[in-house]
């Protein structure tokens, strides 16, 4: 496989030969996108910028014995899911779909009746209602937006068995919501 040759890449080989700058750059880069993304694992904040903490920490700790990637987002994240779940010592459990349906559950509940806040609420419910795997495919696929082949580095699964579990859950929920555009839905809930 060929490196991405770009800024991730050459901080990433600085890295490893101890410059604090490239760490640093790499530390400002992802820090935000990684919170976001651990969020979906752990609705504990403090928790999720502890995990981010020690991973940037062991990496410039481990930094020589890094090893070579083809995508350092990629490396990132999977350290990131890795970190937060095994310090939980339970179940994997996807927050935002419960989060965000309690908090559209209290933006609606004074407002006047809106179709759009009603769809959206059927989108959440129905989620919920998907497999682990299904949920998770998802959310890194439409909420933190990632590719395919992220979202298969990501889960530790075939580009194919990406494909399958999005086409699968996009089925049940058209299906669920009665053919609405649930793509649609997915761009509207994550502005909310």
């Amino acid at each position: 496989m060929c490196k991405e040759i770009n800024g991730d890449y050459l901080l990433w080989e600085k890295l490893k030969k101890g410059d604090t700058s490239a760490f640093n750059e790499l530390y400002e880069r992802y820090a935000g996108i990684l919170f976001s993304f651990g969020m979906i694992y752990s609705s504990d904040k403090e928790y999720v910028k502890d995990c981010i903490h020690d991973l940037f920490f062991e990496l410039f700790k481990y930094r020589k014995n890094l090893s070579e990637t083809n995508s350092i987002r990629n490396y990132l994240f999977k350290s990131l899911k890795r970190k937060v779940c095994s310090k939980q010592k339970g179940r994997l459990q996807l927050i935002y779909t419960a989060e965000s349906l309690e908090r559209n559950e209290g933006n609606s509940a004074g407002s006047e009746e809106d179709p759009l806040q009603e769809d959206i609420q059927r989108l959440l419910k129905a989620i919920q209602k998907l497999p682990e795997r299904q949920q998770e495919a998802l959310n890194l696929r439409f909420i933190v937006e990632l590719s395919y082949p992220e979202v298969a580095s990501i889960m530790d699964i075939s580009l194919e068995s990406v494909r399958t579990l999005v086409y699968r859950s996009v089925k049940t929920l058209r299906e669920d919501l009665k053919g609405k555009q649930v793509t649609v839905l997915f761009c509207v809930m994550r502005s909310y």
